[in-house]
């Protein structure tokens, strides 16, 4: 009788999954031939193995790494992990300590060949495109809230405008050298974003924005990847490791909505019932 009811619920579970299809997944950088590196770009073998580091820790750096190929994008789910190590400079502008830029997660349709410097964090000047950036600097020039931020940005601007809308503080640092790990999901009318140091999804996102992607790229596919940039502050950005599905599936469910589980426990019930009958 247990084993029909531990089959009964992998089954049921089984069911109620989601189905994806990954169409992007690195678990590491060893492998880069479907992907364009541009600018400062490379891989690189740390302690964390092979991963993808957009600049390196020096100044008047830009890089980016791209899709070889478009893939929709009407819809999508990605998680990714980063470190972001050694950061350097002067300290100027509305910033209390150095390192500099950030990186941006983009999706875009321009090229799988795009990327600038600086303050735009190689992000700066992708028109047709929306980018998601953690942010390590403090712009007064962008209308920056903060020297640590995330952003969703629009159209190759990182000038949030005035009152900085669709940002957020975080008050730990990004280049604080520990391991951070980032959620992007949109469903077609809210673009997610979710970040930690646990590696446990957030129930909650912690910023969103209502986008018509479409619209924006005025096609439903498009360049995936990641730019980073430095100016007079640096650091190490690396990218550890990266999955994108190409509709919305969120990653790293923990657990079934309330109504999943009741689909879960019906056939239990059921069965149960049919032994107390038969007994």
């Amino acid at each position: 009788m247990i084993r029909q009811i531990l089959a009964t619920l992998a089954m049921a579970a089984a069911l109620s999954l989601p189905s994806h299809a990954t169409t992007v997944s690195y678990a590491n950088f060893a492998d880069t031939t479907s992907l364009t590196l541009n600018g400062s770009a490379a891989t690189a073998s740390t302690g964390d193995g092979t991963v993808l580091r957009l600049t390196s820790d020096g100044a008047g750096q830009s890089g980016s790494a791209f899709g070889t190929a478009t893939i929709s994008a009407a819809t999508f789910s990605t998680y990714f992990r980063f470190r972001i190590t050694k950061p350097g400079g002067v300290i100027f502008d509305c910033n209390s300590a150095s390192g500099a830029d950030g990186l941006v997660f983009v999706v875009q349709n321009v090229s799988a060949n795009v990327g600038g410097v600086g303050q735009g964090i190689g992000y700066d000047g992708i028109g047709n495109s929306v980018g998601v950036e953690w942010d390590t600097w403090c712009n007064g020039a962008n209308n920056d809230p903060s020297s640590n931020h995330l952003g969703i940005d629009i159209n190759g601007s990182v000038n949030h405008g005035a009152g900085s809308p669709f940002t957020l503080n975080v008050a730990t640092d990004f280049d604080d050298g520990n391991i951070w790990h980032a959620w992007v999901d949109y469903d077609g009318s809210a673009l997610e974003v979710r970040t930690n140091q646990t590696g446990l999804r957030p129930v909650a996102a912690m910023l969103s924005r209502d986008l018509n992607i479409t619209s924006i790229l005025g096609t439903g596919t498009a360049y995936v990847g990641f730019t980073s940039g430095t100016g007079a502050d640096w650091g190490n950005h690396d990218i550890l490791s990266w999955e994108y599905r190409d509709s919305f599936d969120p990653i790293g469910r923990r657990l079934p909505e309330p109504a999943s589980w009741a689909l879960l426990a019906l056939p239990l019930l059921l069965l149960l019932r049919r032994r107390l009958m038969n007994s």
